[in-house]
């Protein structure tokens, strides 16, 4: 194992959403139809929500967004309701090697283990008590404070590397690793300068061509035991 610091995606790399982006625009739709968008988007754009250079207020404004202020709020309130439901469900779990991975790096002490996500700070935490899992992360990065989430979600890198600075990340004397599972994982990873590790796992719609992408991981696995291999 030659790195020494592992950052670790939550949705998609951690815990089975099944297909995140179905789950995603289901939760889009219901804050839609809350905040009574009168242009509601096409399927398509949907994802200039998460477009760095756009404001996601003039996005939201042209949605015809009433109260585009509250929208992230209900959104994540929604994801969590539908987390809660879904968990009970057996539809959302941990992945089967998520325990003996970060068991097999935690035990090294001089390792260093974080989330950084993009759901909202209680969504991770709950997350991490409900499959008691957060022992193993001696930090966690996420949103839900809302006045500068865009500036800090995927694929910015400031979520990243407010994790390195924590860590006193110095890459002279330490690697570091990012793995996660969509292209805003690997984007965010390579600015932050540090090594993209993309987790295919199923092989859903958000890397199924991957290689297409103008930003390219620096390691590709299946699953979570093969970052022993790297």
């Amino acid at each position: 194992m030659k790195f020494n610091i592992y950052l670790f995606d939550l949705d998609g790399t951690l815990l089975h959403l099944g297909n995140i982006r179905t789950y995603v625009d289901q939760i889009l739709e219901e804050t839609f139809d809350i905040l009574e968008a009168s242009n509601p988007p096409e399927k398509n754009e949907k994802y200039r929500l998460w477009s760095p250079e756009e404001d996601f207020f003039d996005v939201l404004e042209e949605w015809g967004i009433k109260h585009p202020q509250n929208f992230w709020k209900v959104f994540d309130e929604l994801d969590f309701k539908w987390r809660k439901i879904l968990i009970e469900k057996n539809q959302i779990f941990l992945y089967k090697d998520v325990y003996n991975t970060l068991e097999k790096i935690f035990k090294h002490k001089e390792y260093k283990l974080a989330i950084v996500s993009n759901a909202a700070y209680y969504i991770v935490d709950f997350i991490l008590d409900n499959f008691k899992i957060t022992q193993y992360f001696h930090e966690t990065f996420s949103l839900g404070y809302y006045e500068k989430d865009q500036e800090f979600a995927k694929p910015s890198p400031k979520g990243i590397l407010t994790i390195l600075n924590k860590f006193k990340f110095d890459p002279r004397e330490s690697k570091a690793i990012f793995i996660g599972d969509s292209k805003l994982d690997i984007v965010a990873a390579k600015k932050a300068n540090i090594n993209a590790c993309l987790i295919r796992r199923e092989i859903g719609p958000r890397n199924k061509h991957y290689k297409e992408w103008d930003i390219q991981p620096d390691f590709v696995i299946e699953g979570l035991n093969d970052l022993f291999y790297l």
